[in-house]
């Protein structure tokens, strides 16, 4: 990942999605900012910190931490969208999440989008949270 960060999103960008997503142009354009330190720095805790423990944390972030540590289920309207053909985060993980909120909870699953339905379909994605705003007012 440090020696080519944009050859390891490049990966991501492939696997982790239904081929076709995306073309040359648009991974080109994004992949200027793989190559950033903050943006190796980011990856690299974000990856780390949900797999592994121990990873260094901002402490301007402790008190939030803790408090996410005592937090049993969320009261806040949550729409939770995920792609039906994600091949990073199996969409079965996601199921039954509706159990940890007491407010309200919709999971749309949008079958044939991957990782990235914010980016495989942005118009559809954009449609379905003013939609669900809209219902939830």
């Amino acid at each position: 990942m440090r020696r080519d960060p944009v050859g390891f999103a490049r990966i991501r960008w492939d696997t982790w999605s239904p081929p076709g997503w995306f073309d040359e142009k648009e991974f080109a354009a994004t992949a200027q900012g793989f190559s950033s330190s903050d943006w190796l720095a980011v990856t690299l805790n974000a990856y780390r910190a949900r797999w592994l423990g121990g990873e260094a944390e901002d402490s301007h972030y402790d008190s939030f931490q803790r408090r996410l540590q005592e937090v049993e289920s969320l009261s806040t309207p949550t729409l939770m969208i995920q792609g039906g053909s994600d091949y990073c985060d199996d969409p079965k993980e996601s199921e039954g999440q509706g159990r940890s909120f007491t407010g309200k909870y919709e999971r749309l699953l949008l079958e044939g989008l991957g990782h990235f339905p914010h980016r495989e379909t942005p118009k559809q994605v954009a449609e379905a949270i003013i939609g669900w705003l809209q219902a939830n007012r």
